[in-house]
């Protein structure tokens, strides 16, 4: 081989060299880019998969205050009902006692 054909050969492994660095290098880039695609997807189902569990604990956190609010209206509802039950019975007895003391007044007056 001479000198030319030697430089030739050297050019042409050159070129060959920096086709494959270009071709590494788009690779490369398409990995990240395809990388970044399926971060981009995963990302997107985590926040809707915590959107429905963030749903579902509220709607459970709903039901539960719900039902810890008809429990306390129960509760009061049925203090007030004994409250003015009390109430009734007081009056009854101060009717009583305010219809004893008439009668008391009138037999000794």
């Amino acid at each position: 081989m001479d000198r030319t054909e030697i430089l030739e050969k050297i050019k042409e492994a050159e070129i060959k060299v920096e086709e494959s660095i270009r071709a590494a290098e788009e690779e490369k880039k398409n990995k990240i880019l395809e990388a970044k695609m399926k971060a981009r997807e995963i990302i997107e189902s985590a926040e809707a998969e915590a959107a429905k569990v963030k749903e579902e604990i509220l709607n459970n956190m709903k039901s539960q205050i719900e039902s810890e609010k008809e429990e306390i209206r129960k509760k009061e509802a049925k203090k007030i009902e004994e409250f003015s039950k009390k109430g009734k019975d007081n009056v009854w007895k101060a009717v009583d006692t305010l219809y004893n003391e008439f009668v008391g007044m009138v037999e000794h007056a």
